[in-house]
């Protein structure tokens, strides 16, 4: 194996320094869990630095079971970049293995080239040289087709948390706070724009086009810096990868203005709460559940249960079902009951049955929702 050029021996010391920091973060000390989830993505950059390294050596003539099989850690980038960050926000997700979820594309990837996987060492080199068959190349077109997907909604969902978090949190943020939530949103941003040259290459490829300039070069090289810029990062703020300096920790326990009472802890929560229930209106989803809000809000489950039980007085699904028969009320006062059936009225109002948005509606105003519509309209006549 040859190194042909100054470009690939600087890709290749990036990637080793992008190993060493992949194991510094991997087992750095505590047990603070999203260090080991950006050490696992800072290994994912690594393997595929060096897999588009090898690419251009003849590594693959001699370790030929080697090939394709790297590719799947460039289906990982995304979601743990998306887990890195949800379980830096949110220490207390529920449910922690859904998050396996995340990763059934890299999943789906190995198990439908399992058949060339499987394939001798000769029958790999004949189709090198003689070129492989349709289903094969169907297959990495399909996935990588899904790593454009990939990129495009996981940047979403991450903008998306770190908008939301600071929302609901802004007057309760110290200045150390906001700084490691710019960090958050940078590390987010780089990472699209990298995906943004990595894609546009992968699309010139496919359509057989030919640029000035290699987008994969920018791409690897940009994934390196990056990588580099990360390790000095870590070195200056160590506080920011540190568990005692866990946000979520610092946001409850803000050392300023000393330890909180359970009463001021429960006022505070009932404050963020109630204005994340008035302004992004979860009701309307039919199957809510209280994990949502936590997932939301980033307020344990125990809390927001206090919440309900010694603020609203009252459960979580009666205090859903209340907005929600506000929310239908204002929809009949706008006429649509006029445009569309009672069942889709409640539906979009959040309740999941039509049985259920009668009994409320009953319970509540001790009418029907027929009769409700129809003394109505009688009045305004």
């Amino acid at each position: 194996m040859i190194i042909e050029s100054y470009f690939e021996l600087i890709l290749l010391m990036g990637g080793v320094l992008s190993f060493l920091l992949s194991m510094y973060l991997i087992f750095y000390p505590g047990n603070f869990f999203p260090n080991r989830i950006l050490g696992a993505l800072v290994f994912s950059w690594t393997v595929t630095v060096f897999v588009f390294i090898l690419y251009s050596t003849d590594f693959y003539t001699k370790y030929v079971h080697l090939y394709a099989v790297l590719d799947v850690f460039a289906l990982m980038f995304f979601p743990l970049m998306f887990l890195y960050l949800r379980n830096y926000l949110y220490r207390d997700i529920k449910n922690p293995g859904r998050q396996f979820f995340h990763f059934l594309p890299a999943i789906l990837y190995l198990l439908v080239l399992m058949p060339f996987f499987l394939q001798s060492g000769d029958a790999k080199l004949k189709m090198f040289e003689e070129g492989f068959p349709l289903w094969y190349r169907i297959a990495q077109s399909v996935f990588n087709i899904i790593i454009i997907l990939q990129g495009i909604f996981y940047s979403i969902f991450c903008l998306r948390e770190i908008h939301r978090f600071q929302y609901f949190r802004k007057k309760h943020l110290s200045q150390f706070q906001l700084a490691t939530l710019r960090w958050l949103r940078m590390f987010v941003l780089i990472n699209v724009v990298l995906w943004m040259f990595g894609t546009t290459g992968a699309i010139l490829d496919l359509l057989g086009i030919r640029l000035f300039i290699d987008l994969f070069k920018i791409f690897y090289a940009g994934l390196s810096l990056f990588t580099i810029i990360l390790a000095i990062f870590t070195i200056k703020r160590p506080e920011l990868f540190s568990e005692s300096e866990d946000i979520i920790n610092l946001v409850r326990h803000n050392k300023t203005s000393g330890p909180k009472t359970s009463s001021d802890q429960n006022k505070e929560d009932f404050e963020v709460l109630s204005q994340f229930i008035e302004q992004e209106k979860p009701y309307l989803k039919n199957d809510l559940k209280m994990q949502d809000l936590v997932e939301s809000t980033g307020i344990t489950y125990k809390r927001i249960s206090e919440v309900f039980n010694k603020n609203f007085n009252k459960t979580f699904y009666e205090v859903m079902n209340e907005y929600r028969l506000e929310e239908a009320k204002v929809l009949i006062n706008k006429g649509f009951h006029r445009d569309y059936t009672i069942s889709h009225l409640a539906e979009k109002a959040g309740f999941n049955s039509k049985t259920t948005f009668n009994r409320i509606f009953k319970k509540y105003t001790d009418q029907t929702p027929s009769d409700y519509i129809q003394n109505l309209e009688e009045s305004s006549i």
